[in-house]
């Protein structure tokens, strides 16, 4: 039971520890902050450099909450405002004091904020035959850092230096690489100082300064080369295989600018060799500058592309990226140091490109030898796939899929039209056309069904065959019913025909057929559309007709004259009419009265008013009635009965 006890306060003392460290610090320091009962959060209340924080009230039913968020910590607290977040641009311990009202009772709390020095240390390299000295400036930044860290850049151990402390020495052999220098606060701090770069290649009149800047292989083995050297400073170039021994080119300056150098080793422009300057110091011995690889560059043509793959750089040599040029024209830049293919498509049959490979460090540019090479292409594979339909009133649209094989980076579709039935194809098509959706608008969609067929040419001039022509569909309307060409729109071949109702949205499947029968008596709307819609075998494509619109408005035949007199002819005032919902008529005598009234267009006047005859005359009659949308109208006018 004890050791049971004494772990569960464990745990609680580290749930503790771990509460306390994630929240800002309560201060009570100063008349203002001893008042309590406030509560905010602020977040992060630590960090380096420039610090944004985020203060949250944690006391919603709070009134008059107001931040200080500098509070100097005995001042009387003046222009409070309800913030939500507070920046601190310089190093410094700061107090933001909380100020608010909760059940009118006044409260107070102040946490503090830390902000750190991030800025980087001021230090001096300097270099004496071996030996390698960093003096840090013990400056108000060096202060500001429990430690400074230097990472020589060898491998063994860093050097630790506090503010007192005096120069630091490292001695060294072979190539320096650069040295790192940062300012560090305690354990528990979250962040460090900006790191700063001395690197011994820019210390000014050291030997380490003798660099390669520039290597170009050429395509005979040779290799160009430009280094900085110095006056009366013996310097030697040598060279090796990749990972062979190095051995001298017996090329030796001892000036400043000894400009471009041509080695001829009887080298190959296909191996990666590796280069390396080596100079006497001062005390009699040598040292190395850094080394620089060759860059060997691969160029394959293949199909529709040109393939190219080059080798790895030295890794830790300040790599910057890889550059590739073709024809002497940047085109791609490769920043990952495994960024080692690349593929070019943007090129055409016929013509020769040469490209070089470059690799950027923060001292030297290395060139490949230039490759040249030519893109292959076969026959170009037939076109996959090509439709048309009508998209708009006057304007047909097709679209076309090509084939994998033999499609070259610029080319020609070809497209050539013909009206249906006829075999006199003519091209519509733009010289160098590459699109493979084209729209045609100089048609009578309404009157003709036309047919297109398509050929496709590469850059390399070769081509498909022209396609199977494919047409589109031609709507035609009677009163009784629709017909339609038996046109196939795709290439891959026609599946079935619909009618589609475009008002009531009712399709209707018609196979094969061409024929659809309507009844105008019967719609529901007095404006009605239809359009054929047609489906490919692999039912992927859908193509249209033109649309055919039908308008049923009222139409009333109505008599100026009848003639009640028995030789049936003109008998009855008899009103005809089509596309009508309701029907109502009122016939009145020269008085107004009314003669006659019926709300049946099928029930004509006899020309009698109570079972006798109506006086010879004029009559007036008011017809109402709706259409099929119920929509009103009223037609008046007069009638001669004739006896």
């Amino acid at each position: 039971m004890r050791i049971q006890l004494l772990s569960i306060f464990f745990i609680f003392l580290v749930l503790q520890s771990f509460s306390v460290y994630s929240q800002a610090p309560v201060i009570t320091d100063g008349d203002y902050c001893k008042t309590g009962g406030g509560d905010f959060s602020v977040t992060p209340f630590e960090g380096c450099g420039t610090l944004t924080a985020t203060i949250k009230n944690n006391l919603p039913s709070a009134t008059s909450v107001g931040y200080n968020t500098n509070y100097d910590l005995k001042s009387q607290p003046n222009n409070l405002a309800n913030v939500t977040s507070a920046t601190y641009n310089a190093p410094g311990t700061y107090t933001i004091l909380q100020v608010g009202s909760l059940q009118s009772t006044g409260f107070t709390l102040c946490k503090q904020v830390k902000v750190y020095e991030n800025k980087a240390i001021n230090a001096k390299l300097e270099v004496f035959c071996s030996i390698l000295k960093v003096t840090i400036e013990d400056d108000i930044v060096a202060k500001a850092y429990n430690t400074v860290e230097i990472n020589w850049g060898d491998g063994q151990n860093n050097s630790i230096w506090k503010s007192g402390d005096g120069p630091m020495t490292r001695s060294y052999s072979g190539a320096i690489p650069k040295i790192s220098i940062q300012g560090k606060h305690g354990s528990n701090v979250p962040c460090a100082g900006e790191t700063k770069f001395l690197d011994p290649v820019a210390v000014e009149n050291s030997i380490e300064s003798i660099q390669i800047k520039r290597l170009e292989m050429q395509s005979d083995g040779k290799i160009t080369m430009l280094y900085n050297g110095m006056e009366k400073v013996s310097t030697e170039v040598f060279y090796s295989e990749a990972n062979g021994n190095y051995l001298t080119t017996g090329e030796v300056r001892n000036v400043a600018q000894p400009g471009s150098i041509v080695l001829d080793k009887g080298l190959s422009a296909e191996k990666e060799y590796r280069l390396k300057l080596a100079s006497e110091d001062n005390c009699g011995g040598k040292k190395d500058s850094r080394e620089v690889k060759t860059m060997v560059l691969e160029a394959t043509s293949q199909e529709g592309e040109i393939a190219l793959k080059w080798n790895r750089y030295l890794e830790g040599n300040d790599f910057v990226g890889y550059q590739l040029f073709r024809d002497d024209v940047p085109i791609k830049s490769f920043p990952s140091i495994d960024d080692l293919t690349f593929s070019d498509t943007d090129i055409d049959c016929n013509k020769t490109y040469k490209y070089q490979i470059v690799a950027s460090t923060s001292l030297v540019n290395s060139f490949s030898a230039p490759k040249s090479e030519k893109m292959l292409s076969t026959i170009p594979d037939r076109i996959k796939e090509a439709s048309v339909t009508v998209a708009d009133n006057n304007l047909i649209s097709a679209d076309v899929i090509l084939g994998e094989k033999g499609v070259t980076n610029s080319y020609n579709l070809v497209i050539e039209r013909a009206q249906h039935g006829s075999g006199n194809f003519t091209q519509v098509s733009t010289d160098q056309n590459q699109e493979l959706h084209f729209e045609d608008n100089t048609v009578n969609t309404g009157s003709t069904s036309y047919c297109y067929r398509f050929k496709f040419e590469n850059s390399c001039q070769l081509s498909t065959e022209f396609t199977e022509p494919v047409c589109s569909i031609l709507l035609r309307q009677s009163p009784q019913e629709l017909t339609w060409n038996d046109a196939v729109p795709f290439t891959e071949g026609l599946d079935s025909y619909d009618v589609i109702q475009s008002e009531s949205g009712v399709l209707t499947p018609m196979g094969l057929n061409t024929t659809y029968p309507i009844d105008l008596t019967n719609q529901p709307k007095t404006e009605f559309s239809f359009q054929i819609r047609a489906k490919s075998k692999s039912g992927s494509l859908l193509s249209f007709s033109n649309l055919i619109k039908y308008e049923q408005n009222v139409m009333l035949l109505i008599p100026d004259a009848f003639t009640p007199n028995g030789d049936n002819v003109n008998e009855r005032f008899e009103i005809k009419g089509l596309f009508i919902n309701s029907f109502q008529i009122s016939v009145f005598n020269r008085w107004g009265q009314v003669v006659f009234q019926s709300d049946d267009i099928l029930q004509s006047w006899d020309g009698t008013i109570n079972g006798a005859n109506a006086p010879a005359g004029y009559y007036t009659y008011k017809t109402e009635i709706s259409d099929i949308e119920d929509k009103p109208f009223v037609k008046e006018g007069t009638v001669l009965l004739i006896r």
